[in-house]
């Protein structure tokens, strides 16, 4: 069996690959493990060796455009090595600058230093291992030191998502929050050519059509400003305190329910721009409150200098 200390090479290695590529095999043998099985789009396989203080996933669906969407080869959903858990009786390479005896201040004194997630944990983003990944250590509260490492394929977050052979009527709703961010600078300022702008300004184009075409049917993270991309995620994806304060209940308020949420035969919102003007006003009151404090995510606490603009 190769050592621990060669793990860490055949981990960077094996992450973003198949896991019938022989990267993937040769970390599994080198675990002393049996080979990945497949995944699926809504669940995750797992190998791991407690001794060697490490344990890797495998998933069919990676948030990172270069995996999507999620593909089948013959009956079997293409899985990829996705993620990686490093605990502190792992004996390889570590990321620069860490170290597991390291506590809450020095952690915070070397790296971002963030709460996030429903547990609300401390997290601090560490250096990339290499191009196309990242790293985040856990606090363990109680003993104030690192509890884990998490090392994975580099994802955004989604905040709207057409996937190929949906029905794009679930997603006209995404298309008013897509537009929106579009024409209120939410986007990124390169994201957009000159005549897609136009198009949407002049309404020669509808908000699907708009979220369809020119943003590829993705409304992630990599296509908002850096300050912008909290409060995205808190009101797309129902994180937001207080609960009513986001997308699905705006459109239930607003619409009678979002199209996704509809039973068969039941009358769905169009997609124009009669219906994108009587939500468009309620996208720019969340942002407002967002802005003011009176709404906020319940899985991100941004550090202060996250208000400035990074673009």
């Amino acid at each position: 069996m190769t050592t621990a200390t060669d793990l860490t090479a055949l981990l960077l290695d094996a992450l973003g690959q198949r896991i019938d590529a022989p990267a993937a095999a040769r970390l599994a043998q080198a675990m002393g493990v049996k080979p990945f099985k497949n995944a699926t789009p809504n669940s995750s396989v797992h190998i791991g060796n407690r001794k060697l203080g490490l344990e890797v996933a495998a998933t069919a669906r990676i948030v990172n455009r270069a995996f999507f969407p999620p593909r089948k080869d013959g009956r079997r959903w293409v899985s990829w090595v996705s993620h990686a858990f490093v605990y502190p009786n792992y004996r390889g390479a570590l990321p620069p600058g860490f170290d597991w005896s390291l506590d809450d201040a020095a952690l915070g004194a070397r790296f971002r230093r963030r709460v996030e997630g429903g547990l609300e944990e401390v997290r601090y983003t560490l250096p990339p291992p290499r191009e196309g990944l990242e790293a985040k250590a856990t606090l363990d509260e109680d003993r104030d030191r690192p509890r884990h490492l998490l090392i994975r394929v580099a994802e955004e977050s989604d905040y709207a998502t057409i996937h190929p052979g949906g029905d794009p009527a679930h997603s006209v709703e995404d298309g008013f929050f897509a537009a929106w961010c579009a024409l209120n600078d939410v986007l990124r300022a390169d994201r957009l050519d000159a005549d897609a702008l136009a198009a949407l300004r002049e309404r020669r184009t509808t908000p699907l059509a708009f979220l369809s075409g020119p943003l590829g049917g993705l409304l992630w993270q990599g296509d908002v400003r850096p300050r912008h991309a909290s409060f995205c995620h808190a009101y797309a994806k129902r994180l937001m305190a207080p609960d009513a304060a986001c997308a699905l209940f705006d459109a239930r308020e607003l619409f009678g329910d979002a199209n996704y949420w509809r039973k068969p035969g039941e009358a769905m919102t169009e997609d124009n721009w009669e219906n994108f003007d009587r939500i468009a006003p309620r996208y720019s009151q969340r942002l407002a409150q967002w802005r003011r404090g009176e709404i906020r995510s319940t899985v991100d606490r941004p550090q202060p200098d996250d208000d400035a603009d990074r673009d």
